[in-house]
């Protein structure tokens, strides 16, 4: 007998297909289905319980395409011998609820990256190691430069003026710190300013990958950044961005993250935190869409103690 497979493909960028791969693992929990991975990271990425494959055109015949399937389509769809995922949220929420950390803990990094990781952050070990993840890339620029605006565009580029600010701030509350900087888009007259402004490591300029998508690439290697932004208790953020999200709230150890308001002034910058371990992407995005379980900081004090100052033991 076939077995039953669920493919799922490279229909967003990475933290939006690990962020859905809990409906696959339902699917095969419940129904058997093999997960399959059409996936460029194999190298550097493995998830426990999925293979990867190249799903070639003459393995779709007869596959059942899903993108955002309701309870019913989820329970309907088990029958299909070959599902191809296509889409980023769906299924029974319970279940994705209950498997969300569960799928999380099934990523495993290449141990080269681990070492070479390991290597970075330990000399650092008595500071804090803070993560700075900006997004550029695909993210639009406000019709002002002195100011950040979410209503302008859901996905508002955020000033370099106010991460500035952020680290500045961060400092004060937490004293001895080391930035870990994650991004795609910044200059280089921009990095070479934050260098000179605050203590900052980051990965080597070694990406493998080169995404379809407009403003998805980076100098780093994308793997290697999600899993060192997992291994800080603070992470300085992009509204609205997975990249942000999944290394923060699903991998290592509880995080704080902070991002600005939704409006925010360069003359009078403004932030605030949120601790969303183990809840989803759409609980991130309401916390600046909705105000939901995010924090206003009105004064460095209202940021909270953290619980450590780097984490590498999950990894």
């Amino acid at each position: 007998m076939l077995k039953k497979k669920v493919y799922s493909t490279l229909f967003a960028g990475l933290c939006n297909r690990l962020e859905a791969l809990p409906v696959c693992f339902a699917f095969h929990e419940y129904f058997g289905h093999e997960v399959m991975l059409d996936w460029p990271e194999f190298h550097d990425l493995q998830v426990i319980g999925a293979r990867y494959c190249r799903l070639r055109p003459w393995m779709k015949l007869g596959a059942k395409r899903f993108s955002v399937p309701d309870p019913e389509e989820f329970v309907r769809m088990g029958r299909y011998r070959i599902l191809i995922q296509k889409g980023l949220f769906g299924g029974i929420p319970r279940i994705n609820r209950r498997l969300y950390l569960a799928t999380a803990a099934r990523l495993r990094l290449h141990p080269r990256l681990i070492l070479e990781l390991t290597r970075q952050f330990t000399p650092h070990d008595d500071s804090f190691m803070v993560g700075v993840h900006i997004r550029r890339g695909d993210y639009r620029p406000g019709p002002e430069e002195d100011q950040y605006d979410l209503d302008h565009h859901i996905h508002s580029r955020v000033p370099l003026w106010w991460y500035e600010y952020a680290m500045k701030e961060v400092m004060r509350r937490y004293g001895k710190v080391t930035f870990y900087l994650a991004h795609n888009g910044l200059t280089r007259d921009e990095e070479t300013h934050l260098e000179h402004t605050f203590p900052i490591i980051q990965a080597p300029r070694d990406n493998p990958y080169h995404p379809k998508r407009q403003g998805h690439q980076a100098g780093a290697n994308p793997v290697r950044d999600l899993f060192a932004l997992a291994c800080c208790p603070v992470i300085i953020g992009t509204p609205m961005s997975s990249f942000t999200h999944y290394p923060a709230h699903a991998l290592g150890r509880e995080t704080l993250v902070i991002q600005p308001l939704r409006r925010t002034l360069r003359s009078s910058p403004q932030m605030g935190y949120s601790l969303l371990f183990g809840k989803d992407l759409q609980a991130w995005m309401d916390t600046l869409d909705k105000g939901s379980s995010f924090h206003e900081v009105t004064t460095i004090s209202d940021l909270p103690e953290v619980a450590y100052r780097q984490a590498l033991e999950w990894l």
